[in-house]
């Protein structure tokens, strides 16, 4: 029998045993085309015609997370390649000792591995070319393209781009393959399934004093990021990162160690077959550690960006809600919009329908550390780097009232003595909000002004997608008006819906607005100085709707394409790994049968194992996320959001999906095995 003939007869004979690796290689590939297909399908074509440059981002961001993906699915191959070497080394012993010659032991080695690589390389191209599609107009719903042209398109690039990573990793695998055989004995491959693998901590007592040292230094360092995290610099923030990954290690090396112990003192460690499952957990613990503090801190990743992913993304959304009520806002220094505009031959009067222009002012009497006065030190606290010193924007109640009817909001009621707040900055009004409902008050031209409402006013006078204002305070036009007040205008707003009303048509305007005053509207972006001297803030309705729609498809892409990818490597490996120490179980529940414990104490006790290696390290990554989570959460309230809520319940769901497959799979697949 050729060597072809015998690995195609050994895959059929031994498939249990690939299934899961299979499995697993065909999700990878798929994964991997659908992706990398995104930016050549026909339909993507309609999307980057739309004029939203953040197909582009997407592409780019995507082609560079994928090399990252092959480097991942590259080692999962091979470290899972590794277990079905490992099932198989007396196998191999028995074909050496029958006469064969190691180059023909490997030969058929390298036959199999190219049958499974090209098999599934096959079936799942075919699941990515079909997936891609879905995908594709998934993509251009997001990017509000019309699918109604839609296509079937095959991505030559993408299907060439895989093909040729995957290959490289079969051809690292061939040789892993070839140089393991080489270097066993006959003895070795022989007595392959007698041999435990060599235990880490071998000392009880060192394990317990090593388990408890690596708690406290994850403790310590996930409260220190997650409580702490926006004040740490650089170089700390670093050394918490090493000392987590550290204390992981340490903590998965002596954890075997410690949990024997301490299972073993409780009173019902000798009911049933518990002695066996903890028996079993631990040795497999003590011999995976490596592997299994690995899984974990990618799980901490995986479910890090699915929960903040996805609240990011439904934050955007909800704000995109209601975020364009009119065509443009402009914010212009030291000249009138109208006047700017004019001076650059593009006449108010010519594109806009209404408009509304309005002075900005601002007072030294009035900053923005006065309008969190009781509250002021705790604020410097939390934001050492503040300027609680810079003036705070203000508004006169009528001049506000008129954007409040531009944007079709309720209009502000302020007495002659009151003031109120309008922002939508979180981060801010978490300081804001009790200092108004401690009655904080301003003093401004010697009289005191109050609060109007027990709270800050949700609001914004610029459109954005994100966080659009540091705040304004609103008072009433008499307090400003006043010939002795202190108050100077700063800016002015120019709020304007267009002529036009169509899509196309705004996009029109837009670029003859741009085309003038782009420069300074860029300059202002990146903290710079105008080319002109003046400054400029503009955002219209086209830009905030395709801006918000881009960051959330990114953001939504990358998220699952990373995040999909680590928890199928971690289950794979965990799977692969009980499946290959099921085999040398066999002997053990043939004991057990022996002794007398039934087909259930049977299978609850393999059900337990099993369960206890995929919970363990789920259970480290989600106590470190939630700390982790928090440490984020600071983050992203820089630009309004508060909640992760959202996508913590999309993590859990897609845990549940992929994970939870796995184990079920694991479970039934050592069932068999066993049995």
């Amino acid at each position: 029998m050729n060597s072809f003939k015998l690995a195609l007869k050994n895959i059929r004979k031994s498939w249990s045993d690939y299934t899961v690796y299979f499995l697993t290689l065909i999700i990878g590939v798929a994964i991997f085309y659908m992706f990398n297909s995104i930016g050549t399908q026909g339909i993507m074509e309609d999307v980057s015609k739309s004029g939203n440059d953040k197909v582009k981002m997407l592409i780019t961001a995507i082609e560079v997370v994928s090399v990252a993906v092959a480097v991942v699915l590259g080692l999962l191959i091979i470290y899972a390649n590794n277990f079905l070497i490992k099932r198989r080394k007396k196998e191999f012993g028995i074909y050496l000792l029958l006469g064969m010659s190691k180059k023909k032991v490997s030969k058929i080695l390298v036959c199999e591995t190219c049958i499974v690589g090209a098999v599934s390389m096959l079936v799942g191209l075919l699941v990515g070319i079909f997936g891609s599609q879905f995908l594709s107009i998934i993509v251009a719903k997001m990017f509000a393209v019309d699918v109604t042209s839609y296509t079937f398109s095959i991505s030559r690039k993408a299907a060439v781009i895989t093909v040729i990573s995957f290959i490289m990793i079969f051809f690292v695998v061939l040789l892993f393959n070839t140089g393991t055989i080489s270097k066993y004995k006959l003895i070795d491959l022989i007595n392959a399934e007698k041999k435990g693998e060599k235990q880490i901590i071998k000392n009880t007592k060192i394990s317990i004093v090593l388990f408890i040292v690596s708690m406290i230094i994850l403790v310590i360092a996930y409260i220190r990021i997650g409580i702490y995290g926006n004040r740490i610099m650089g170089r700390e923030f670093a050394f918490l990162a090493g000392l987590i990954v550290v204390g992981t290690f340490v903590m998965f090396w002596s954890f075997a160690g410690f949990f024997q112990s301490v299972m073993s003192r409780n009173k019902g460690y000798k009911k049933g077959l518990n002695s066996f499952v903890v028996r079993q957990f631990s040795g497999n613990m003590n011999t995976s550690a490596f592997s299994f503090a690995l899984i974990s801190l990618l799980l901490m990743a995986a479910i890090c960006a699915f929960s903040s992913g996805f609240s990011f993304r439904t934050y955007l959304n909800k704000r995109l809600g209601n975020a364009t009520p009119v065509d443009l806002t402009m914010r212009v220094w030291s000249v009138k919009p109208t006047e700017y505009l004019a001076s650059k031959g593009i006449a108010v009067d010519g594109w806009a329908k209404e408009y509304i222009e309005l002075p900005v002012y601002e007072s030294n009497e009035i900053t923005i550390g006065d309008t969190v006065a009781p509250v002021l030190e705790e604020a410097k606290k939390t934001f050492m780097h503040a300027n609680w010193e810079s003036t705070e924007n203000v508004m006169r109640l009528s001049d506000y009232n008129k954007i409040e009817r531009a944007f079709g909001r309720e209009e502000l009621k302020v007495a002659d003595d009151q003031y109120a707040v309008v922002s939508d900055f979180d981060l801010l009004n978490q300081f804001q909000i009790p200092s108004i409902k401690q009655g904080n008050k301003f003093n401004v031209g010697g009289k005191e002004y109050g609060p109007a409402y027990d709270s800050v006013n949700y609001e914004y006078i610029l459109m954005s997608g994100l966080t659009a204002s540091m705040g304004t305070i609103v008072l009433p036009d008499a307090a400003v008006d006043d010939e002795n007040s202190s108050f100077r205008v700063d800016s002015y707003l120019l709020i304007a819906d267009y002529k036009t009303s169509d899509k196309t048509g705004r996009y029109e305007t837009d670029a003859l607005i741009m085309d003038q005053v782009g420069a300074s509207v860029e300059a202002a972006d990146n903290g710079e100085d105008a080319p002109d001297g003046i400054n400029i803030q503009l955002s219209t309705k086209n830009q905030v709707e395709d801006a918000s729609i881009g960051i959330s498809v990114i953001v939504v892409f990358l998220v699952l394409y990373i995040g999909v990818v680590f928890v199928v490597a971690c289950a794979a490996i965990i799977a692969l790994k009980l499946l290959s120490d099921s085999i040398d179980s066999i002997r053990k529940f043939r004991i057990l049968t022996r002794i007398g414990a039934g087909e259930d104490m049977r299978k609850k006790a393999l059900f337990m194992q099993v369960l206890m290696n995929f919970l363990l390290p789920l259970i480290s990554a989600s106590f470190g996320s939630i700390f982790i989570l928090v440490f984020i959460k600071g983050l992203l309230a820089s630009v309004g959001m508060v909640s992760l809520g959202p996508g913590i319940a999309v993590s859990a769901l897609i845990m549940l999906l992929i994970y939870g497959g796995y184990f079920l799979t694991t479970y039934e697949g050592c069932r068999k095995i066993i049995r």
